[in-house]
Parts: C-alpha cells; structure tokens; sequence
C-alpha cells in the first residue's frame, strides 16, 4: 500500500510535434513544441512555465519522433547542469514518455537522420542519467501507451493473457502499486520465461518476446550501466480515475526520493485521466493546434521573402503542397 509523502519541487515537461509534418511545395515542415512547468521551486534561469517552438523543413516523416525526443532529453540535460551550478532547486523530474530509450531493431545497421537521432538519444540518455547521480535527482517518465506483459513474465506465470496495465487495472486497489524491478531485471526474466516457455507459447507471443529482450540488451550494450538500473512499476492512484486505469512509469529513483516516494507522490497527484496532473497540464501546453501551424507557414513565407527578396520563389518554398487541405492548418 503506498503511503502519503511530501511534495518534492520537480520539473514536468513533455513534447508535441506534427505527424505528419505540413506538407510544403518546398519540403516536409516539422514543428515541435516542448513544453515545461516548475513547481515548489523559483529560479532565475528558469520559468515557471513555458513553451518553446522549434521549426524545421524536413525529408523524412519518420524524424519527428524521434527529433522531438532529442529536444526533450537536451532540456533535461540543461536542467540538471543548472542545478549542478546552484541555479535550480529541483529533486524530481517528471517527462510524458519514456526514461528507457525505445530504439528501433538494426540502428547500428542504419545510416541517415533518423538514426543519427536516435543515436544521440541514447547519448543523452546516458548524459542525463549521470547528471542525476551527481545531483541526486529522481526522474520519472509516464507511459500512458502500454501495451508490454511484464507481469507475467516476472512472476513466471504464462497463464496470463492480458497487458500490464488491463491487468494492474484489474487486481490493484487504489494506492497499490506493483514494482517490476529494473530492465536489468526484467532482461533476466525475459530469458528465463523464453527458455522456459517458449516451447508452449504461440510463435506470435515468443517472437514478441525474443523482439523485447533484444531491443532491451541492445539498448543496455549502447548505455552505460546507469541505463539498466532504471525502474519499472504500475499503480493505481489513490483518487478515483476514467475507468479506474492503473498508471505504468519508469523511474530513476535518488538517495533523497525512493521507488516508494515517487510511486506515493504520483499517486497523490494523479487526477481522472489517470496521469500525475503536471503531465496533463505540460500536456495540453504543447499541442500543436491548427492555428499554430497556419502562423508557422505564414511566418517562413514572410522571412523568405524578407531573405529571398523574392515573393514568387518564397511563394514556391513555403506554399502547400495539397491546398484543399488548407482548412485543416487554420486557413479561412
């Protein structure tokens, strides 16, 4: 059962990002929107609450994952050099997402943008990981789209055929919650549950299986040994939910908040829609709406033309590329 726990001064942020991207005449136009709020603490370095934009013309769709993932972790990384040099007073950070990088299978394979990306996220990853050490910070990251069967594979019961979260949903109580461990941890169970199992499971649940625990190896072979000590656990809030929804999060637990202070904090916070309320709250900030991307293609024509001097070609760049879509980006 989880205990009550103070509230710790902490950092949520989250990411938005078009997907697909506007389609221009001139290139593939990719906004991200990150998004961020601090609580419990004031800082000159740092707002209470902002949003920031970043704009880029792209080739490839698939960067915008990926690309905004990378904006996330840098502001991490900044955050936590501040409080390094006693210019931030935070002991949590809370991010929408993942802690533990989710890599596509064959990156080492892989050459061009997305993969450079997705390289750097794991650099970042092991860089934000250290700065936490140092600066005894716990980080936290909320996985709303979870769909993995851990559960049964840690208790060694194949018998159960639902997710995490269905199953969490089902048998917590509120304020129960549900430690997995480490994806040290979870990387041996796998192993274990393949070896054991494998051979009366259906070839579909083995491969998927085989897939996670190599992209979770693949991972820690890439990562300093910092990365597989993150932590897994589900919880059921202590207020009542939608559809009374267990949350399932990833956490860097530090010496001043442990796995049980942070599940007991999130807990506390958590509001209907089954997410600690920073989330939501960074969450709504960052969606990109229609009138957002209406003022972006407006805005690049508009310095294109300033740095082109030149209307017709900057009309060419930034004009859309399906105009009877037009009502969708904020055109009247």
């Amino acid at each position: 059962m989880i205990d009550e726990s103070p509230t710790p001064p902490y950092l949520a942020l989250d990411t938005g990002f078009t997907s697909p991207p506007l389609e221009l005449i001139g290139g593939k136009l990719l906004v991200v929107i990150r998004s961020h709020v601090l609580h419990g603490t004031v800082s000159n370095a740092l707002e209470p609450a902002a949003s920031v934009g970043i704009v880029r013309l792209v080739e490839e769709e698939s960067i915008g994952k990926p690309f905004s993932k990378v904006i996330e972790r840098r502001f991490v990384r900044d955050a936590l050099k501040l409080k390094k040099e006693g210019r931030l007073n935070i002991k949590l950070v809370i991010i929408d997402g993942e802690l533990f990088p989710r890599i596509p299978p064959g990156l080492e394979r892989r050459q061009g943008p997305a993969a450079r990306l997705y390289g750097e996220i794991l650099e970042l990853t092991n860089e934000v990981l250290r700065l936490a050490d140092e600066t005894e910070t716990a980080l936290v990251g909320v996985v709303k789209r979870s769909y993995g069967r851990d559960i049964p594979v840690v208790i060694d019961y194949p018998e159960i055929p639902v997710n995490d979260k269905a199953l969490a949903t089902y048998v917590l109580n509120p304020g129960e919650w549900v430690d997995l461990e480490t994806y040290s941890d979870l990387a041996y169970y796998l192993s274990r549950f393949i070896r054991k199992h494998g051979g009366e499971l259906p070839a579909r649940a083995v491969r998927n299986l085989e897939n996670r625990l190599a992209w979770i190896t693949a991972v820690m072979r890439k990562s300093d040994y910092l990365t597989s000590s993150i932590r897994v656990a589900v919880y059921k809030a202590k207020l009542p939910t939608y559809f009374m929804a267990a949350t399932k999060i990833e956490a860097w637990p530090s010496n001043e908040l442990s796995m049980e202070d942070i599940v007991a904090f999130l807990s506390r916070i958590t509001g209907v829609n089954g997410v600690p309320h920073p989330i939501d709250l960074v969450d709504s900030m960052c969606r990109i709406r229609k009138e957002v991307l209406h003022l972006t293609q407006q805005q690049l024509q508009t310095e294109l033309m300033k740095l082109l001097n030149d209307p017709a070609l900057a009309m060419s760049l930034a004009g859309l590329t399906n105009p009877e879509k037009m009502h969708k980006v904020g055109f009247k």
